[in-house]
């Protein structure tokens, strides 16, 4: 009999082992609840990634239960209006995050300005004829999910804006850098305006969201 229980032991281990393959690994066995507390938290543009993890997270992903939670933590933080309308996307919380426009966050934002000026020539001129004068400089973004954003407007190269951008988020909201700022920014349609406070003057302008949620 001794015999025969381990015999059941090993075949109930063993079932089970199987069972977590196929489910693709030990974390995928997680109640449903605790996993959508937790994808709830992720950023919106990794659950494409997670849908690959195993089939029970391809559908997890899919649910309606998770684009709503999500759709209520993006939407009311970054739209100016703070409603969903979701009988406008046919009830489908899905259907709002794949049409219904938004800002994309957690990555930055490089848009670079390239301009060749003509040289006005005279006796105090001293650049060389044939000599080219460009001016180049850079807008930095950087958006939070909260409506705000960090911002630069500079001649410095990504190269070298890039470290101060991490360092301000490692000192945390409201560290000062020589170019970067701090400011806030919200959505009306597919209008995004950004405010944010440099030491010279104050910036206040609007970009357009692209029909494939690109700002």
């Amino acid at each position: 009999s001794s015999s025969t229980g381990d015999l059941h032991h090993y075949i109930d281990l063993e079932s089970n082992y199987l069972e977590i393959i196929e489910r693709g690994g030990l974390p995928c066995t997680l109640p449903d609840e605790i996993l959508h507390k937790c994808f709830a938290f992720l950023p919106i543009d990794d659950h494409a990634n997670l849908s690959l993890v195993s089939p029970h997270w391809s559908k997890f992903t899919r649910c309606e239960e998770l684009y709503e939670t999500l759709c209520k933590r993006i939407y009311l933080n970054q739209s100016k209006r703070k409603v969903l309308h979701v009988n406008r996307f046919g009830h489908s919380y899905r259907r709002m995050l794949e049409l219904r426009p938004r800002v994309r966050t957690g990555g930055l934002y490089v848009l670079k300005y390239q301009e060749v000026k003509k040289i006005q020539r005279d006796m105090w001129t001293e650049i060389p004829v044939g000599a080219v004068l460009e001016s180049v400089y850079y807008r930095y973004l950087y958006f939070f999910e909260d409506g705000r954003v960090m911002y630069a407007l500079t001649h410095a190269h990504p190269m070298e804006m890039i470290p101060r951008f991490v360092n301000m988020l490692l000192r945390g909201y409201g560290s000062k850098d020589k170019w970067g700022v701090w400011g806030k920014y919200e959505i009306k349609k597919d209008i995004v305006r950004v405010w944010a406070r440099q030491q010279w003057h104050d910036v206040c302008f609007q970009m357009r969201v692209l029909p494939s949620n690109r700002v």
